[in-house]
């Protein structure tokens, strides 16, 4: 009774489904692989952070290039400021004639008695003017770094190297992805088969069972005949439901993939051509090892270490710069008085606590830290046995000069008392 129930019901799905296949759109593999790409919301947050990067490393750059700056300043003061000097006399230090110098009869002036010559000029009370009661200032400055021991250099190309690992997370991602579609559209067309083939043995076995039920009602079968092919048409029903589950679930999965509704109907093409793969295996993993992008990340990871210990080293050189500066300052907003200075100087930080010596390393031990990664270096050919150890731990012995040497085991430290 229960069969009987279930076959119309199935009948009336598939019905429904071929109609829809046929009146909507049928995605091929290409297009469904664009459609994941393009809606897949981590594929776009991983754009946002190779874009955020790219900003990161425009902004590394800055450092290096001339900053130029501009102000301009208003000052008020509650009176003008000033020196009021009293009369005095002032040595004649020039050969300078003072003032009423030709002025016979004039005693403003002390002369030598001897030569003649005035030794001795007036000076009368007289007020002396430092700042207005109102002043304005306009300050152009451009400064300029000449030489940071090769830190500014280091830093921008660490930051490009930065960029350049978050492209290729974006495209190991993107690969991904695509390999899941590829794996989720064929999953949906082996679903369906399987399916087909569950659909075909149930009504296979429903022909059988109806001949056996003729058979047993005319008395040429016994009863235990007819229940054999009942329970192979229960199994056969039970194999369909399964079936249809599986179905459901590839299409669930594959339309999760495409970032649409889970209940969106799947609509794909089951007939694809077969591609031959021509490529030995040499041949492959050769292409991996120089594509695949997590060694390419690999190798920039090393050499972004490796710019950090030139980096770390730099601190100990010292810093080279100049600046311009050009001001203009008066009493109105015109500011008129013009003047310009220009400097070269030069900053040496010569003791430090022994920061820039732990820094140093500290950079070391991470760039041999790097340079110990199993797949660090390439070996020669597939499944040679050229490849760097697997390192628990590395020795920072054997550097001479800032330079890594390639890496081993530590030696295990000496234990006294029992364990």
């Amino acid at each position: 009774m229960t069969s009987k129930r279930i076959m119309p019901l199935v009948l009336c799905l598939l019905a429904l489904t071929s109609t829809a296949v046929a009146a909507g759109e049928v995605l091929n593999l290409e297009q469904a692989l664009g459609i994941a790409v393009r809606e897949n919301p981590v594929i776009k947050a991983l754009s946002e952070q190779v874009y955020a990067k790219k900003m990161e490393k425009r902004s590394s750059m800055a450092p290096m290039l001339p900053q130029v700056s501009a102000s301009y300043g208003y000052l008020r003061n509650k009176d003008d400021t000033a020196y009021e000097m009293s009369d005095t006399y002032l040595p004649v230090v020039n050969e300078q004639e003072p003032a009423y110098y030709n002025n016979p009869g004039d005693r403003n002036i002390v002369l030598d008695p001897e030569t003649g010559n005035p030794i001795f000029a007036y000076l009368p009370a007289q007020e002396l003017k430092f700042a207005d009661k109102s002043t304005f200032e306009f300050r152009l400055t451009v400064s300029q770094t000449l030489f940071a021991g090769g830190q500014l250099l280091g830093v921008y190309q660490i930051a490009d190297n930065a960029y350049l690992a978050a492209g290729l997370e974006s495209l190991k991602t993107t690969r991904e992805l695509k390999l899941q579609v590829i794996q989720a559209y064929y999953g949906v067309i082996k679903a369906r088969k399987f399916h087909a083939v569950a659909l075909s043995s149930v009504a296979s076995i429903r022909s059988q069972l109806e001949v056996a039920q003729a058979f047993f009602d005319e008395g040429m079968i016994p009863k235990n005949d007819l229940l054999v092919v009942q329970v192979r048409y229960a199994e056969a029903e039970q194999n369909l439901i399964s079936a249809l589950n599986g179905v459901r679930l590839a299409e669930s999965a594959f339309n999760i993939l495409l970032a649409r509704n889970l209940a969106e109907e799947v609509l794909i093409e089951s007939d694809l051509p077969a591609v031959q793969l021509e490529v030995d295996l040499e041949q492959a993993a050769s292409t991996a090892l120089e594509t695949r992008q997590e060694l390419r990340s690999l190798a920039l990871q090393l050499d972004s270490a490796l710019k950090g210990v030139r980096i770390a080293r730099g601190a100990f050189l010292p810093g080279v710069a100049a600046n311009y500066t050009y001001s203009r300052t008066g009493a109105h907003s015109d500011v008129e008085d013009g003047s310009w200075s220009a400097v070269v100087g030069l900053t040496w930080n010569l003791i430090e606590g022994g920061s820039h010596f732990s820094n140093l390393e500290k950079a070391q031990s991470q760039s041999t830290t790097r340079l110990c990664h199993p797949v660090a270096a390439r070996p020669d050919r597939f499944g040679g046995e050229e490849r760097l150890p697997v390192c628990t731990g590395v020795t920072r012995a054997h550097r001479g000069g800032g330079q890594v040497h390639r890496c081993g085991p530590r030696e295990p430290a000496h234990q006294s008392g029992p364990l």
